[in-house]
């Protein structure tokens, strides 16, 4: 069996699982001052693993309730088992199950499956991305002032550190006929690469918040990098996506302004 068939097939299951307990009663646990994790949170990414490790082995795992290989392992497993538990917690339904694949560093394959909507985008470097099997395409956007925004804000918690993605809301909503906060990361990036966004920037993230969303966009012909305009990769901590390279550019001469401004602030 492939990788993108076995990976595929680990987020249904993921899905299947997280979809038993949705909007039932939760035992919430803090894991940081604005970061919450669940018990499905941990039996989804048990069962991604267990599904992986039967096809490959030998194969490591990065993922973030637990598993955590190295970052230069030939074969690593990148995985959210449940992207917007915050969401998920309340019962607000948009969160997702995200799987990418690196190979010594490179990402080669992601997959991202919303159960609630049994949608699941995949991608392939080099083999375009997938929308539920078929090849998205669709006429991009030329201007601006028609695309939308997904912005991702730090947790209020973070007030004293509100991060970039605040100065930058203020820069790019201007720019662009609407913008949006839905509560996770990887799910909006996917909307991104089927034209539902078509910008997507979000600050502290972790590898698997964006590497499969990231390679959605590229493979239809997006640029996603990370606020130094740097390609995504399994040490990135930010990401600008867009699904038309102008759009793309933009936002990081904003990101860049921002960024300058707070190395430089005005006395």
């Amino acid at each position: 069996m492939d990788a993108i068939t076995v990976a595929i097939e680990a987020a249904h299951k993921a899905g299947e699982l997280i979809l038993q307990h949705f909007r039932q009663p939760q035992e919430i646990r803090m894991k940081g001052p604005a970061d919450i994790v669940t018990q499905v949170d941990h039996d989804a990414e048990d069962v991604i693993v267990r599904t992986i490790r039967q096809a490959f082995p030998d194969h490591q795992f990065l993922a973030e309730e637990g598993h955590s290989a190295s970052c230069d392992a030939d074969f690593l497993w990148v995985i959210d088992p449940l992207d917007g538990t915050r969401n998920y917690t309340a019962g607000i339904p948009f969160f997702c199950t995200s799987i990418a694949l690196t190979v010594k560093r490179r990402t080669v394959l992601g997959v991202i499956y919303d159960p609630l909507r049994e949608e699941t985008f995949s991608a392939e470097a080099g083999e375009g991305t997938y929308l539920n099997g078929a090849k998205v395409d669709y006429v991009k956007k030329t201007s601006m002032e028609q695309a939308i925004a997904y912005v991702g804000f730090l947790p209020a918690r973070h007030a004293d550190d509100a991060g970039l993605a605040l100065p930058m809301f203020t820069r790019l909503r201007p720019a662009v006929l609407a913008m949006r906060k839905m509560g996770s990361a990887a799910l909006s990036l996917a909307y991104v690469a089927c034209g539902r966004f078509d910008i997507a920037y979000h600050d502290r993230l972790d590898a698997w918040d964006m590497l499969a969303g990231a390679l959605l966009v590229e493979e239809i012909g997006g640029v996603a990098t990370d606020f130094g305009g740097r390609p995504i990769s399994v040490t990135s901590r930010d990401i600008i996506a867009a699904n038309a390279p102008a759009f793309h550019a933009a936002t990081l001469r904003i990101a860049r302004q921002v960024l300058a401004e707070v190395d430089s602030p005005t006395l």
